[in-house]
């Protein structure tokens, strides 16, 4: 049993124990299956792998816990799809996912989260808005090297929106653009 893990089109091989099974245009990054119980440091290391390959290439994360039996069964669930795997890497090829959700204190007006997510928004190549208790929580495809510029605007959205906590993660693989449009 292996697991996938994610999706790629460059050729070199990724450090063991993970490796590369071809799949057309695209290739599979598998590692062996974890056994047993699933914990948060196996869910950390999971994302740490992920985090090292996003710094080397450009991927399309899987969901955790995708099994298959073989290479070959690997290979068989993404052939199919190789045409608009290879265009959802070419969407997501030197950027990755900054995730933001601005958050009000209980019992107070949200606010203009729609002038904060516009201003985010033209930053980012993409956005994708979240479902959540937050009046916003989303996901920007930004640049990597337009990440930091990213950042200092929410800082300033920060300061001018002060009714509003708004909290930055990532750089993290594109998990929210994984998926062609």
């Amino acid at each position: 049993m292996i697991e996938l893990l994610a999706i790629t089109d460059d050729p070199v091989a990724p450090p063991p124990p993970l490796r590369l099974v071809p799949a057309g245009p695209v290739a599979v990054v598998v590692g062996p299956a974890p056994e047993g119980e699933v914990d948060a440091e196996a869910l950390w290391d999971r994302e740490s792998l992920l985090e090292d390959l996003v710094d080397e290439r450009a991927l399309l994360p899987i969901r955790y816990g995708t099994r298959v039996e073989d290479d070959a069964a690997a290979a068989a669930a993404v052939v199919p799809r190789g045409a608009e795997l290879a265009a959802a890497l070419e969407r997501v090829r030197g950027a990755v996912e900054v995730s933001v959700r601005a958050i009000t204190p209980e019992g107070e007006e949200a606010g203009d989260v729609g002038a904060v997510h516009a201003r985010l928004s033209g930053l980012a190549r993409e956005h994708a808005r979240h479902d959540g208790p937050e009046p916003l929580r989303a996901a920007y495809l930004v640049d990597r090297a337009g990440v930091d510029v990213f950042v200092a605007a929410v800082r300033e959205l920060q300061q001018e929106h002060r009714g509003l906590s708004i909290l930055c993660t990532g750089p993290w693989p594109p998990y929210s653009f994984a998926e062609p449009r």
